[in-house]
C-alpha cells in the first residue's frame, strides 16, 4: 500500500517504484478540471464524464510540442495553476485539511490559509509535470450519493496507468456546486491525500504552521516532524 509521511525535503509518497506515477497523478489530481474556454462554459455534466474531458485536457497540455521545449517550461506551469485555480475547490479541501479546527479560525485566517495552502502544493507538486512520458488514466464507474441535507457527492474510479503497465488505482472524490462537480480529495491505493495532509499539519498551531509552509516555500525546506 502506498503511504505518505513527512520528509526533510517537505511532503512526499513513500514506495519508490510507485513514487514517480503518485506524484504524477497528484498533480492530475491538481490539475483536474483544466478545460477550455468553451468546456468551462458547460454545466449538468456527469462525475465521470467530467474526469474523462478532465484528464484528456491535461494530457493535451502535457503533450502540446508548443509547450515541451524547456523555454516554455514557465509558461506550462501556468497555465496549470491558473486553470486549477477556477475549477478545484481549495475552500473544501482546505476545510478538510483543517479539520475541527476550522471552526476555529477567522474568516481571514481562513483565507490565509487558503492562499497559502495552494502555493504550498504548487511548490511541491508542479515541477512533477516535467516528467510526463505516455502515462494513461482509465476512467472506470462512478458512484453519486446525496446526504440529508441534499447535498450531492460522488466518487469516480480510475487507473493510473505507469509507462511500465502498472496500475494504481485512484478514486477521485467529487462534491456538486451549481451543477457543477468539484474535486475535493482523491484516493491513491486506498490512501486520502486530505488525511495524510492533515496527519503533517496537525501537530502545529495554527500560527506555527503558516510559518512552517511559508518558510518551505521560499525556502525548500520541509515541515519537519515534531
Amino acid at each position: 500500500m502506498l503511504k505518505m509521511e513527512n520528509c526533510s525535503t517537505g511532503i512526499r509518497l513513500l514506495s519508490d517504484h510507485l513514487f514517480r506515477s503518485a506524484v504524477l497523478t497528484l498533480w492530475l489530481v491538481l490539475a483536474l478540471l483544466s478545460f477550455t474556454q468553451e468546456a468551462r462554459a458547460t454545466v449538468g455534466l456527469d462525475p465521470r464524464t467530467t474526469v474523462e474531458q478532465a484528464v484528456d485536457e491535461i494530457v493535451a497540455i502535457l503533450t502540446d510540442p508548443a509547450l515541451a521545449a524547456p523555454e516554455a517550461r514557465e509558461q506550462r506551469h501556468r497555465l496549470v495553476v491558473n486553470e486549477v485555480e477556477k475549477f478545484f475547490d481549495f475552500n473544501e479541501i482546505s476545510m478538510r485539511t483543517m479539520g475541527p479546527r476550522w471552526r476555529e479560525l477567522s474568516a481571514e485566517q481562513r483565507r490565509d490559509f487558503i492562499e497559502t495552502f495552494k502555493q504550498f502544493l504548487e511548490k511541491n507538486y508542479i515541477d512533477q509535470v516535467d516528467s510526463y512520458s505516455g502515462e494513461k488514466v482509465e476512467i472506470k464507474d462512478q458512484e453519486i450519493r446525496e446526504d440529508r441535507r441534499g447535498n450531492r457527492f460522488a466518487m469516480v474510479q480510475t487507473d493510473f496507468m505507469t509507462s511500465a503497465q502498472q496500475r494504481v488505482a485512484v478514486n477521485y472524490k467529487l462534491l456538486e456546486r451549481d451543477e457543477r462537480w468539484m474535486v475535493y480529495d482523491v484516493d491513491i491505493e486506498g490512501v486520502s491525500l486530505v488525511r495524510n495532509f492533515r496527519t503533517q499539519f496537525d501537530p502545529y498551531p495554527y500560527d506555527e504552521l503558516i510559518s512552517r509552509m511559508r518558510r518551505q516555500i521560499t525556502t525548500g525546506e520541509g515541515l519537519e516532524p515534531r
